[in-house]
């Protein structure tokens, strides 16, 4: 019994019919507008040659407008420092430095994240085609298209009566009233913090000199609005393959269920299941050797040496608060393709442990099961896990978050040392000289 692809359907006549087939960006309308209207989703679908096209007219412009967005950060910011800069403070950048950071702003980085623009969109058209073909097989459930950053779980509907019963009873819990003290407690004290840490800041900070970090702090923005923006087109198909893994986990869960109700699984029907994976292994690596892993390697290094620089700031001074917005800015991308990496991980092991339930199964009912198939199975799922990498291998998750903040705090430190070391010896050498002439 052969399991027939999606795309038929019989009709009321009984004549085979064939469903259209959806893409990604059309059910996603507005996620993918954005990404546009931004420059990273530069293709369309043809519908006379049924494939997609570069719009090489916006490739063209957005990829100049990216090449000289940062350049102009760089420019305000050096702009701004002669024109803040005053004759008796101390220098805190030497021309070295000076120089060095001009080169690395001025072509480097502009040239890297144009190149990644450039992989994005030669690597899109086969992986959209791809995710449009797991439409044509029927594995027991929809292939989900929608996707939802953050995702949250529907909740049940349930009757009036009902609702009213289960808050009557969670009103008098006093399970609920440990839950909601501690949390109104922490935000309460929050609250009180940040209100008398801003009004003390407020007569500390010395607002001239505050007035010398805006040229700064906006070449902060200018380097991390690429960065972060290619950090959420990441995210929206890892989310997608998340999706994808969990809808997969929950059928061969429900498949486990009919079995332990004497329910015979048809070898085919693993058969197909098998081919779903391979191509859902094959679309991860599209993505993942196309431009996942350069897209999160390079903007894992801008958004570090970023955050270096914003907590080496703010920790020189509490005039340099408004470093905190863009290492918040930082942290929080960082945060995220970590966790939804993790997530995407911890799916496919839930997938793999279902794989190992039907074996264990086999071992009391051997007819029930196709066994070689799901040997198979179960042993192309461990051979190519969807495990998000940056470059040198490195496993983007929770434990290399960890990681990153140590090494951002550490090198920050040093930094600090190192700026508060100049400003001592240029302070010695002008007490020096007046001392002299004296």
């Amino acid at each position: 019994m052969m399991p027939k692809t999606r795309v038929e359907s019989v009709n009321q006549c009984g004549t085979m019919i064939k469903k259209p087939l959806l893409r990604l960006e059309d059910v996603n309308k507005k996620t993918f507008l954005a990404f546009k209207i931004l420059g990273l989703f530069l293709i369309r679908w043809d519908e006379g040659e049924k494939c997609y096209r570069v719009r090489r007219i916006r490739f063209f412009l957005f990829y100049t407008f990216w090449f000289v967005w940062p350049m102009l950060g760089l420019f305000v910011a050096f702009l701004g420092k002669l024109i803040f800069h005053t004759a008796t403070g101390p220098d805190d950048v030497n021309n070295v430095i000076e120089s060095s950071l001009f080169i690395l702003g001025f072509a480097v980085i502009p040239a890297i994240k144009t190149y990644s623009l450039k992989l994005v969109t030669k690597c899109l058209p086969d992986i959209l085609e791809e995710i449009v073909s797991l439409q044509e097989l029927d594995v027991g459930f929809e292939t989900p298209l929608s996707v939802r950053i953050p995702s949250r779980p529907q909740k049940a509907v349930i009757s009036n009566s009902a609702s009213h019963m289960a808050y009557k009873k969670k009103s008098s819990s006093p399970e609920a009233l440990f839950r909601t003290l501690p949390i109104v407690t922490l935000i309460l004290s929050i609250v009180a913090f940040i209100v008398a840490w801003t009004y003390g800041l407020t007569e500390v900070v010395e607002w001239q000199a505050v007035k010398q970090e805006w040229p700064f702090f906006i070449m902060q923005f200018s380097y991390l609005t690429l960065p972060c923006i290619s950090t959420w087109f990441s995210v929206i198909f890892i989310e997608w393959l998340r999706m994808v893994y969990k809808n997969m986990s929950l059928e061969l869960q429900s498949q486990l269920c009919n079995v332990t109700n004497e329910t015979i699984i048809y070898e085919e029907h693993v058969k197909v299941i098998g081919d779903y994976v391979d191509r859902l292994q094959d679309i991860f690596t599209s993505l993942s050797n196309g431009f996942l892993t350069y897209v999160v390697g390079i903007n894992f290094f801008i958004i570090i040496v970023s955050a270096i620089f914003c907590t080496a700031k703010l920790l020189h001074g509490f005039h340099e608060i408004m470093y905190v917005i863009p290492l918040s800015i930082s942290v929080f991308h960082m945060g995220l393709i970590c966790k939804k990496s993790q997530e995407l991980m911890d799916e496919h092991e839930m997938l793999t442990l279902a794989v190992k339930q039907y074996l264990r199964h086999s071992r009391k009912r051997p007819a029930a099961l196709p066994y070689s198939e799901l040997h198979v199975l179960r042993e192309n799922l461990l051979e190519a896990p969807p495990q998000v990498v940056c470059f040198g291998g490195y496993r983007v998750g929770s434990g290399l978050m960890l990681a990153i903040h140590g090494f951002i705090i550490s090198y920050a430190m040093l930094l600090n040392d190192v700026l508060q070391t100049q400003e001592e010896n240029s302070s010695s050498g002008c007490n020096l000289t007046s001392e002299g002439q004296l």
